[in-house]
C-alpha cells in the first residue's frame, strides 16, 4: 500500500469525535475523490473488508462495507457518540 493516494491524509479517512453529519458527508466526499484516483483502490477495499476496519477505506465508509456484508468488528467511536446523542 506504499502507493496509496491517501498516504499521510488520515484526516479525510477518519472522523473526529463529535463530527457533525454535514461535515462527515463533505469529508467522505473528499475521501471518495482521492480513492477514485488511487492505484490501490481495490486491494485497499479488500483489505478493509477482510479486516472489518473502521473509517473510510477503498472508496467505502463503514455503512457501505456493512451493507456489503463486512461490518466492522468493533464499534466505532462515531457509533457510540451517535447512540449517546439519541439516548439524551
Amino acid at each position: 500500500m506504499d502507493q496509496a493516494a491517501c498516504k499521510g491524509r488520515t484526516n479525510l479517512f477518519f472522523g473526529i469525535a463529535g463530527e457533525r453529519p454535514e461535515r462527515r458527508l463533505r469529508r467522505e466526499e473528499s475521501a471518495r475523490k482521492v480513492c477514485a484516483e488511487c492505484p490501490v483502490l481495490l486491494p485497499c477495499r479488500d483489505l478493509a473488508r477482510l479486516n472489518r476496519e473502521n473509517g473510510f477505506w477503498g472508496g467505502e465508509n463503514e455503512e457501505e462495507r456493512a451493507a456489503a456484508g463486512h461490518a466492522p468488528r468493533s464499534i466505532s467511536r462515531r457509533s457510540v457518540q451517535e447512540a449517546a446523542v439519541r439516548a439524551s
